[in-house]
């Protein structure tokens, strides 16, 4: 009599168990709130401060236009396509890169055609960054926005024409000084980049 009581409850303990186990996984599949944020998915980004250096005006527009540019050069990035990047660049002025130098918008064109060219190695690429530094303790421009967890984006007017953006980093706040501060310049009522980050 008590071997078989025993037994039985040997077998119910082994059914409620596997029933939780099925239960379990389940939920955790399901549930939203277990899943971990995508690596691929570009961080968000907010507006943060304003300020204004010897001058006063209205720069809500601008400021709002300039953000756009910036989701977009984040975005770009993220997905390993800055071939857009000429369009956002002044035919007169040209772009600044931290390493090259000074650009025309032609000598960026025929660089973004080249197949190892300055973007991948130190925007997308890793290995061809660590290869180019010698040291496997690099980050490319791509690894940093990714660990920002969002960027806030802080504004500062140095003419009605000009401007210089300081990105803030939700979480790593240390990676973040990694990175040059992208600079504006409006000609013809458009904005443009001038200096990337």
């Amino acid at each position: 009599m008590f071997h078989l009581s025993f037994c039985g409850s040997v077998l119910f303990r082994g059914l409620l168990l596997l029933i939780l186990l099925q239960v379990s996984c389940v939920t955790k599949v399901e549930s939203p709130l277990s899943a971990k944020r995508s690596p691929e998915i570009p961080p968000v980004i907010t507006q943060g401060k304003v300020f204004l250096a010897g001058h006063t005006g209205e720069h809500s527009k601008d400021t709002e236009e300039i953000l756009k540019l910036v989701q977009r050069l984040v975005s770009g990035t993220i997905s390993r396509d800055l071939n857009f990047l000429p369009e956002l660049v002044s035919k007169k002025d040209g772009i600044y890169l931290d390493v090259k130098g000074n650009w025309t918008r032609e000598q960026l064109i025929q660089e973004l055609s080249t197949a190892d060219n300055y973007f991948r190695i130190y925007f997308f690429d890793r290995d061809l960054l660590e290869k180019q530094k010698n040291s496997k303790d690099v980050r490319t421009v791509r690894d940093l926005f990714l660990s920002s967890g969002g960027i806030e984006v802080d504004f500062y007017y140095e003419s009605k024409n000009a401007c210089e953006l300081k990105l803030k980093f939700k979480e790593n706040q240390k990676l973040e000084r990694e990175l040059i501060n992208p600079y504006f310049i409006k000609q013809d009522g458009k904005w443009y980049l001038f200096r990337l980050f």
